[in-house]
């Protein structure tokens, strides 16, 4: 009798340690392992996306493919696309027929041992991404508490999250300067508040996840509308 109430007793000492090691994290330390157990698991996913700025809001159905590749497809403005491959970055706005294209890589050429010329993809898009940017450029802070909270989606389904608070190390007019995180465990996010410099506030919420659904790189070479304009590099000639 006696050893079974000491190993019961072992049992909820050792459950006592690990809850109070993971109230002792440190909100990067824990981030970062959310990071990694994301690049290692999620290899691609599907969602439904709500984008919020100002009144303004969005939504549209998102894929994406670890690393580097994106694209939503917007129902609200209807007909709306922006989509990435890791090379170039398409966006179609089709109440103005335009497409705005930017190329963001460009693609190696090496012949193969037949001689023939092929593309070979570059070693930063064979990396998979976690949340290595907002480790690198980002303090990292707990929000409200250290632990696992409950977050309701708006179709009213509830799962458990961390709430982070980051803050950038150094303030930027590009970008937001402070974020507000909240993530699954497993590193799929539910929701960013992002707030710019200029104390823009811009919402993203994902809902419905599909993970590892095998998606085709294919999904991600888009092919604008024929009869569209097309404004080449809108980003990076800007300052011409």
């Amino acid at each position: 009798m006696k050893s079974k109430l000491f190993f019961c007793f072992l049992f909820c000492f050792s459950l006592a340690v690990l809850s109070a090691e993971e109230q002792l994290l440190g909100a990067k330390d824990l981030l970062a392992s959310i990071s990694e157990t994301y690049k290692a698991t999620i290899k691609d996913y599907e969602a439904k996306i709500t984008w919020i700025q100002d009144k303004d809001v969005q939504t549209g159905n998102l894929w994406f493919k670890n690393p580097q590749k994106l694209r939503i497809d917007f129902t609200e403005p209807k007909g709306q696309v922006l989509c990435t491959n890791g090379y170039e970055f398409w966006v179609y706005i089709d109440n103005m027929n335009v497409t705005l294209h930017q190329d963001i890589l460009a693609k190696a050429k090496e012949k193969d041992e037949n001689g023939k010329l092929i593309v070979k993809e570059q070693n930063v898009l064979l990396q998979a991404m976690g949340f290595d940017k907002f480790l690198k450029d980002y303090a990292i802070e707990y929000q409200d508490a250290k632990t696992v909270q409950e977050y309701t989606d708006k179709n009213g389904n509830t799962t458990g999250v961390y709430k982070f608070k980051l803050i950038r190390w150094r303030s930027s007019q590009n970008g937001f300067n402070m974020i507000y995180l909240a993530v699954e465990p497993n590193g799929l996010i539910r929701r960013v508040e992002g707030i710019t410099a200029a104390y823009k506030k811009i919402t993203f919420e994902l809902d419905d996840y599909k993970v590892n659904p095998g998606i085709a790189d294919l999904k991600f070479e888009y092919e604008p509308p024929a009869h569209a304009n097309t404004v080449n590099n809108f980003i990076s000639n800007q300052g011409d």
